[in-house]
């Protein structure tokens, strides 16, 4: 009773901290799109049908990725396709499944936004009673305590609440890393059970997202070191290598019988290379972890601390090491990413959270209750105090022009025309005006060549309220 009352508090403070953070109205960038996605059902989006043969995608990239109308011309072409992948922008189908049984649910934006938060209240539920039970005693509570509030009170996971699968993709890096550190606590006629049963669940956060790479790489290096409890063998490495396989091919097989994987990771290099601003205009990287450290400075400090704790305590830190190493493969996979969007955090977070929180609580393990007690109602209320600041600021509001956009679409039933729109509006019509055909334009001064080639019906242009600029008279 007393955990789930402590539980209670974290969760509920969450809501209060939250409130007015999740994004109201339509479904904007890469939202409509993982939306359009998820309509097409869970079986079309495991095996990726219908999408563009890897041969083909590659073909296109390389002929028509060279110039402004060339990319433009690229990205109608795959749209027009209907290609899942391309929709779920190259990420796995996990998610897509999620938000296809909030489909069956509600139709409210705010609603499914909202549903969100179930991943972080679930992944601190792991934290809370994993902590307790890899470290029994004073260490073992400090710790649920504050790995909770380290995440569940933070900016990367309060102000992640527009629609995407890094929420979900983080509750599976606490899972992986918490059965990884069970891996070694465990009896050793157990410790197989829980390797297993964590490379699974990194079969899974590689069915969400690239950067499960670094998880995998994680899990390898974790396993490296617990050879000794673990005892490999060709039969163990088959078996291994066969969990994360069949995990695979069960939840999507397409990244395996249509090598969708490996369009995946062509997009991500494609990013890192060629789109410098891939992940938002003007961010530096500077700016970018600078700004990580102030929305949300205590498990920074945390970690910092867990460092210095686990350099001087090693043998008694060993169940850091996983925290650690996937911190460390993580900071690195995510570094060149160069954004102010929380939700590029969420996948270092829960390694980062849990490598302090699991150091204060060894740390304070041996104090009296009479300092232990006050020391962890303190770190609560710096941990509170410092990230109100950044949660309670900037709150998003309704976005008229949005709004006013899709109003204008319907009441004068422009679906139906062939219009000329901003090529930001295009996943946000696609998603709620199926079956019509939009063209885009990244510059509005190709508008009055446009509107007089008579190719188009008229355009809309980027003004608040959006204007409508027929090319003749109106019909």
């Amino acid at each position: 009773m007393k955990h789930l009352l402590i539980l209670a508090v974290i969760i509920g403070t969450l809501f209060f901290i939250a409130r007015g953070t999740v994004i109201p109205g339509p479904y904007t960038y890469d939202e409509p799109d993982y939306m359009y996605a998820a309509s097409l059902g869970w079986w079309a989006n495991a095996t990726d049908s219908p999408s563009m043969p890897l041969v083909d995608f590659i073909k296109t990239g390389m002929n028509r990725g060279r110039n402004a109308a060339a990319k433009t011309e690229l990205s109608e072409t795959i749209r027009d396709s209907g290609d899942v992948v391309f929709y779920r922008h190259w990420h796995g189908p996990v998610y897509a499944a999620w938000l296809n049984l909030m489909q069956q649910v509600t139709t409210d934006e705010h609603f499914t936004r909202t549903w969100n938060y179930v991943f972080p209240i679930a992944a601190v539920i792991l934290m809370y009673f994993g902590s307790l039970w890899l470290m029994p005693g004073p260490a073992g509570q400090t710790a649920a305590v504050l790995s909770s509030i380290f995440y569940l009170w933070s900016y990367p996971v309060v102000r992640s609440t527009e629609l995407g699968p890094h929420q979900l993709f983080a509750a599976c890096i606490v899972a992986t890393l918490l059965l990884l550190a069970a891996a070694a606590k465990a009896p050793e006629r157990f410790c197989r059970n829980y390797w297993y049963a964590a490379i699974a669940v990194t079969a899974i956060a590689f069915c969400l997202l690239e950067v499960a790479l670094a998880l995998i790489l994680t899990v390898l290096i974790y396993g490296h070191l617990m050879r000794a409890r673990l005892k490999p063998s060709l039969g163990f490495a088959v078996k291994s290598v066969g969990v994360f396989l069949l995990t695979v091919l069960i939840v999507w097989p397409g990244a395996l019988l249509k090598l969708s994987l490996i369009k995946a990771y062509l997009f991500m290099a494609y990013l890192a290379v060629f789109r410098h601003d891939a992940w938002g205009p003007g961010a530096t990287l500077s700016g970018t972890w600078g700004l990580r450290f102030i929305e949300s400075p205590v498990p920074w400090v945390a970690a910092v601390f867990a460092a210095v704790y686990f350099l001087k305590a090693r043998r008694e830190g060993a169940v850091l090491i996983p925290f650690a190493v996937f911190s460390v493969l993580m900071a690195g996979a995510i570094f060149p990413v160069k954004t102010a969007m929380a939700r590029y955090t969420l996948p270092l977070w829960p390694g980062l959270v849990l490598f302090g929180a699991f150091a204060c609580g060894l740390a304070l393990a041996g104090r009296k209750p009479a300092f232990r007690y006050p020391a962890i109602l303190a770190i609560c209320i710096a941990m509170l105090a410092s990230s109100w600041p950044s949660l309670r600021s900037t709150l998003p509001t309704r976005n008229t022009r949005d709004e006013a956009m899709l109003a204008l679409i319907r009441d004068r039933g422009l679906a139906a025309k062939t219009v000329m729109v901003p090529h930001e509006d295009v996943p946000m019509l696609h998603y709620y005006f199926r079956g019509s055909h939009f063209r885009q334009y990244y510059e509005e001064s190709v508008i009055p060549a446009a509107l007089h080639s008579g190719t188009i019906d008229g355009a809309i242009d980027r003004s608040d309220p959006p204007r409508w600029i027929p090319a003749g008279p109106e019909r």
